[in-house]
């Protein structure tokens, strides 16, 4: 490559004129882009006429005499009178199934299977080839690899012997194989319920975007892990089918088969209704339509398996012990309140308006003004669920939930406990000989009616708030979960402890919400 160069194409704003040019001599694809590294080689201009564009390529022959320019992509052999007929040029003893290099022009233009024009004369005159017409015949014959244009990558020693026509052995297994992939190819196509699912199943877990968005799960490796978890138990797992349906069991000894329909729907397809379902609030009937199945049975899979995963997943909430509570404790507890066991929140959620007078009695709140379902929440300091009530009606106080609910068995001595006004517990803790940070009460101003904190309570305030906040941020993270965050259906009532506790373990499976 001794003396050449590569220059790049005129700038597009300055010089727009010779660019468009220099792009049309090119004749590169119309989809073809230039970008600012392509470059021309120095050999694609003329020197001898000074002319300051590329005008030498092989579609102009590089400016050749006609004499000298290739017709087309093969090789030319005249008339000869060894040559017999188009046939015998290509298989005759006398080229070995190869020309001669001297005879051999090679194209620009690369080519694996080599071909020859034959010139036809009335030596070889048939009902097949008429005189003066050229023909092409496939020829064996060795072939460069793929031809550049400039001379410097081109190397004259560079063959490969192709043959001219490729030959595959099929065996009868091989025909019997793709007969029966065929046939199962258009099984899978006439069933379209079956098809809808698959496709849909492979949608949700094509990346860990899709996986968190549809399931809540962070990624797809933890969402296989959760499920292989599940597996080595769901193998006899049975539908609900009613208070009754439970006690009977007896499928589950010996080899029996499980009672009720044949399944459509595979475990990990069952598994991914029931968290997309969670995660997304569908309703039943989409999902039916998605995976090709009843509206009865959607109930029934998202049942049985939120109900099986609660008592699974349920048990993996655990109250840390002192020490695991200060190895993962943020900088900032560590600073204001290293003490700190747990930060507790009673939230919401809301219920559809039932139709017993009794029902929306025990369910209203005065708080929210609607009939609502209360559950304490309570969290470490690293933001990790640790602690999760049943639901109770939303007319109950705080107090009342953290009395009945077992919160308090968990209360060691030399505890902690963060929680906001609303809990009025502190005799409670006392017993147990442990601490309750909560802001300080105002108190009535000595010269008017309103009331009032000094310096020192508003900086407590502040103080607490400021780490406190960390458990609404966690009950935001819960509700993300829109079955149990918007409203819930009265028919999932029934459901909704079994909800919230996979959803906070789905939560702690997630990143750390507090980092310093």
């Amino acid at each position: 490559m001794q003396g050449v160069t590569f220059i790049s194409l005129p700038n597009k704003t300055r010089n727009a004129k010779e660019r468009r040019d220099w792009l049309r001599l090119i004749r590169r694809p119309n989809d073809w882009t230039p970008t600012k590294y392509t470059r021309i080689c120095s050999l694609h201009f003329d020197e001898n006429n000074n002319n300051t564009l590329p005008t030498l390529f092989p579609y102009n022959n590089f400016k050749k005499p006609l004499s000298e320019r290739k017709t087309s992509n093969s090789t030319q052999v005249g008339t000869d009178n060894n040559l017999e007929s188009p046939m015998h040029a290509c298989n005759s003893d006398h080229h070995h199934g190869s020309i001669p290099e001297s005879q051999v022009i090679f194209s620009a233009i690369p080519y694996v299977c080599g071909e020859v024009e034959v010139i036809s004369t009335e030596k070889f005159v048939t009902t097949e080839y008429l005189p003066g017409q050229r023909y092409v015949s496939k020829l064996n014959h060795p072939t460069h690899k793929p031809t550049k244009e400039h001379d410097y990558s081109y190397h004259r020693d560079d063959k490969v012997l192709v043959d001219s026509s490729t030959q595959t052995e099929v065996t009868a297994n091989d025909i019997r194989l793709l007969e029966q992939e065929n046939d199962r190819l258009k099984h899978t196509l006439e069933d379209k319920e079956s098809l809808s699912r698959e496709i849909f199943v492979k949608h949700v877990t094509k990346d860990d975007k899709h996986v968190k968005f549809y399931t809540g799960v962070q990624n797809f490796a933890i969402l296989m892990g959760i499920f292989q978890l599940l597996m080595t138990k769901c193998s006899k797992l049975k539908y609900w089918s009613g208070k009754g349906s439970v006690n009977d069991k007896n499928y589950q000894t010996g080899n029996k088969l499980k009672p009720g329909p044949q399944r459509k729907l595979t475990d990990f397809q069952e598994f991914i209704l029931t968290l997309v379902r969670l995660r997304l609030g569908l309703i039943d009937y989409h999902l039916a339509d998605i995976f090709g199945i009843s509206k009865t049975r959607v109930s029934q899979i998202f049942t049985t398996w939120i109900t099986f995963m609660s008592g699974l997943f349920g048990k993996l909430i655990k109250w840390p012990s002192k020490q695991q509570v200060r190895k993962h404790m943020p900088h900032s507890f560590k600073m204001l309140y290293p003490k700190t066991r747990s930060i507790i929140d009673c939230t919401e959620f809301f219920f559809q308006h039932p139709r017993s007078p009794t029902a929306q009695a025990s369910t209203y709140s005065t708080y929210k003004s609607k009939n609502t379902g209360k559950c304490l929440l309570g969290i470490s300091p690293s933001g990790t669920f640790t602690f999760v009530s049943d639901v109770y009606g939303g007319n109950v106080s705080d107090r009342f939930i953290t009395e009945k609910s077992g919160f308090m068995d968990y209360i060691e001595e030399g505890d902690d406990i963060m929680a906001d006004r609303g809990f009025t517990i502190r005799d409670l803790l006392t017993e147990k000989k442990a601490t309750l940070n909560m802001p300080p009460f105002t108190r009535k101003c000595v010269w008017g009616k309103k009331k009032r904190l000094n310096v020192n309570e508003i900086k407590q305030t502040r103080s607490i708030a400021k780490l406190r906040i960390h458990v609404e941020r966690a009950i935001q993270r819960l509700k993300l979960f829109k079955l149990i965050g918007n409203t819930i259906a009265w028919s999932l009532k029934p459901l909704t402890n079994q909800m919230v506790k996979v959803s906070a373990f789905l939560c702690n499976l997630m990143p750390k919400l507090v980092r310093r």
